[in-house]
């Protein structure tokens, strides 16, 4: 069997992380979200928190340069800035896991990253906004005004992160493979969607 990478881009509140692991479970295949964060912070050398800090959110290179110290993280390199060297090292990470074989992705411009890649499976997940609050309500204990300005805030960096590091907009259809509404009939059923496509 060819190689697969499925990468999957996410609303937050959408289920895209469950459904990235189911799929990842009926293949049979590794599965990576939060753990590319540890993975890139020993390939790298930076700081674990400073890399989840950091994760799928745009900053403030000088801000962290001064609060991080910039010339300890830099290791005598004054090319690169923090921001900079946090965006290598995950994407360092993606390609790492990726070169071990078919895998599933989560988030952190993967479908980017990998997009020359044979076998890339390009895959954006999105919800209903009431459907998305309850399900933030329920899975991070928050009132829905929580909800909803979690919600905001996590799907705007998300986009400015993508937009910035891809010059591409983050939930434009004509940026991947595979569009879902989580909403419609539910994560299995997008799960079975996404391993109908693969086998079509």
């Amino acid at each position: 069997m060819a190689e697969i990478y499925i990468t999957i881009g996410r609303q937050f509140g959408s289920g895209g992380r469950e459904t990235g692991k189911k799929v990842a479970q009926a293949l049979g295949i590794p599965y990576y979200d939060k753990e590319l964060l540890a993975i890139a912070a020993k390939e790298s050398g930076l700081s674990h928190q400073f890399l989840q800090d950091y994760d799928e959110k745009p900053t403030n290179s000088f801000l962290y340069s001064l609060v991080m110290g910039q010339n300890a993280l830099l290791g005598g390199s004054q090319s690169m800035t923090v921001d900079q060297m946090a965006v290598k090292a995950q994407r360092d990470a993606v390609l790492s896991v990726a070169e071990k074989g078919s895998c599933v992705i989560v988030g952190r411009c993967a479908d980017y990253i990998l997009r020359d890649k044979p076998g890339l499976i390009r895959v954006f997940i999105s919800a209903d906004y009431e459907n998305r609050i309850q399900r933030i309500c329920h899975r991070d204990g928050v009132t829905e005004k929580e909800a909803e300005e979690n919600m905001r805030k996590m799907d705007k960096a998300r986009a400015s992160y993508y937009s910035f590091h891809t010059d591409r907009k983050w939930n434009d259809a004509s940026n991947y493979d595979l569009c879902i509404n989580s909403s419609r009939k539910g994560i299995d059923t997008a799960v079975e969607q996404i391993l109908q496509f693969i086998k079509a």
